[in-house]
């Protein structure tokens, strides 16, 4: 029974040393992408909104907690808003 186990246990520690694909792992090169650019530009338009209600918002006398929590705000508004605008 122990013996099982200390084989058990090399066998897992060795195959941390192989090589991806000889362990099963799928290293081909034809990656599909993380995000669509639909997505892409939703997310980069919705991060430039919060950016700019953010900084506004500081530069109004506002805390940068304050302003965090705006940006938050208005990046969750402004992803909804041209996810439904951009089609």
């Amino acid at each position: 029974m122990w013996d099982e186990k200390i084989n058990q246990s090399i066998s897992i520690r060795t195959e941390r040393f192989h090589a991806p694909a000889q362990i099963g792992v799928d290293v081909s090169d034809n990656r599909s992408a993380l995000l669509s650019q639909r997505a892409a530009v939703i997310f980069l338009l919705g991060a430039l909104i919060a950016l700019g209600a953010g900084v506004l918002t500081c530069f109004n006398g506002g805390t940068l907690a304050s302003a965090a929590l705006v940006g938050g705000a208005a990046f969750g508004a402004g992803v909804t808003f041209f996810h439904t605008v951009i089609d």
